[in-house]
């Protein structure tokens, strides 16, 4: 079974996540901030993120990711943003931060779906 961690502050938001994707055969933990999420990296690797960089809390998303895109064994992990912020100069800062793709908040649930499985495949699929 594949994991997910969605690091994401909006309670409501990260549990709609969860139930949806767990519906769909994953295995997804919550980070509601960002040094919860590192804590998290320090004991597992995911097999994707789902990341909300503008965190309301001390440590963001994007100290999220730096951390994500310079420890070796979790520097291919992909990394799907989460961002009601739909400006290109937001897209390409993530981007050349190193996520893997950026989704707009508010998204569709088919969409997301349709994103995991392009990262990671199926649930029950077996590892790339």
């Amino acid at each position: 079974m594949k994991t997910i961690l969605v690091v994401e502050d909006d309670r409501s938001l990260a549990r709609l996540v969860q139930l949806n994707l767990e519906a769909e055969g994953y295995r997804v933990s919550i980070c509601h901030e960002g040094d919860g999420a590192l804590a998290w990296l320090q004991r597992s690797a995911p097999d994707l993120v789902l990341l909300d960089l503008r965190l309301s809390t001390a440590v963001s998303g994007w100290d999220v990711l730096a951390r994500l895109r310079t420890e070796e064994r979790l520097r291919r992990v992909p990394v799907v943003v989460l961002s009601a912020y739909a400006h290109t100069q937001d897209r390409t800062q993530a981007q050349a931060a190193g996520a893997s793709q950026y989704l707009v908040k508010p998204f569709g649930i088919a969409d997301l779906l349709a994103c995991v499985a392009h990262w990671i495949g199926s649930a029950d699929e077996t590892q790339r």
